[in-house]
């Protein structure tokens, strides 16, 4: 288990770092939309867990959703109501079936043993609770060394309704322009030796890379081109406690 302290995550789901151009937008976009689609009635408790910064906290307030979170540690603004591991025992003061809805957005990648994780879950619901979450399936290694997982849909389905969830929503994000823009973010192109003809050819393959690259962010290769594939950058589910 990892030591509490102060959390650096984001408080908002804009992309800061190249590698998030394309992943960012999509689960925000996703996420509101599935919170639109999925939030419980006005007063319900809410739990965000592995909440970070809170990036959502506004929106489900806004709704007007009584908001709570639980996470590894403290948050450098100290806004965590409950610390505690997902996949570990939680705190006493954590209230069981008392939450419609709990948010876990980007977290199951981290946590290490799905198992309790799932079931810790299940407990903090009411019958008939939701949770909405997101793991990532093609991403860079982040937040390491707690970077455990590239979940396919089939095993986040697979565990839920081996801890008491019926599955009522499964979809994946993005496509195989958006895992091409995000591999090509995070690699970085340099000749082998110092011969003439690798450097012409590193110097060549340096130009595509920044082309397609371009390309991508403004979206004028998309709009023209199709790339089909079976890929995608993360998977949104939506659980129903039974």
């Amino acid at each position: 288990m990892r030591e509490a302290g102060p959390l650096v995550r984001r408080s908002t789901y804009e992309p800061t770092a190249r590698e998030e151009r394309f992943i960012v937008p999509l689960l925000r976009d996703a996420i509101l939309d599935a919170l639109a689609r999925h939030a419980p009635p006005a007063e319900a408790r809410v739990l965000d867990a592995g909440c970070g910064g809170q990036p959502f906290r506004a929106a489900l307030e806004r709704a007007g959703l009584r908001y709570h979170s639980l996470d590894v540690g403290q948050n450098a603004a100290g806004t965590v109501d409950y610390v505690g591991a997902l996949d570990a025992d939680l705190p006493d003061e954590v209230p069981r079936e008392s939450f419609s809805l709990v948010l876990c957005t980007e977290v199951l990648e981290h946590v290490a043993h799905w198992g309790p994780a799932f079931a810790n879950l299940a407990s903090l619901l009411c019958p008939g609770g939701r949770v909405i979450l997101t793991a990532p399936f093609v991403y860079p290694l982040h937040e390491a060394p707690y970077d455990f997982w590239r979940p396919t849909p089939y095993a986040v389905c697979d565990a839920a309704r081996a801890h008491g969830f019926r599955v009522i929503e499964e979809r994946r994000l993005g496509d195989s322009w958006d895992v091409l823009g995000t591999v090509l973010a995070a690699t970085w192109t340099y000749p082998v030796d110092g011969r003439f003809g690798t450097r012409v050819r590193a110097t060549f393959a340096r130009w595509a890379h920044a082309w397609l690259w371009r390309a991508l962010d403004s979206g004028s290769l998309r709009s023209h081109v199709a790339l089909r594939g079976p890929w995608f950058l993360s998977t949104l589910a939506v659980l129903e406690r039974l």
